[in-house]
């Protein structure tokens, strides 16, 4: 059998040079206004939830393709933070 060349970076950058800019097109970001850099810090903890409430929470996320922590911290933000009632 022969041996499969390897990819090569320099041949393959030099072939996106060689294609027309039209290829490209043009995008405008304002990369101050990214959510990424606006997201509020992300603290690692340990914490113990009952075991339904869990179960219950990972289920939600599997259904809605999110991870169970953010559906977590997403909540729990609703009640403590955006909601006035707990003001």
């Amino acid at each position: 059998m022969a041996k499969r060349k390897k990819p090569n970076l320099k041949i393959a950058l030099k072939k996106i040079e060689e294609m027309p800019n039209k290829f490209f097109g043009k995008i405008n970001i304002d990369i101050e206004s990214l959510p990424c850099l606006s997201k509020p810090k992300k603290v690692k903890i340990t914490a113990n939830f009952d075991e339904d409430l869990l179960e219950k929470v990972r289920a939600f996320a599997k259904e809605h393709n999110a991870s169970y922590t953010s559906i977590m911290n997403d909540v729990l933000r609703k009640v403590f933070i955006d909601d006035k009632k707990t003001e």
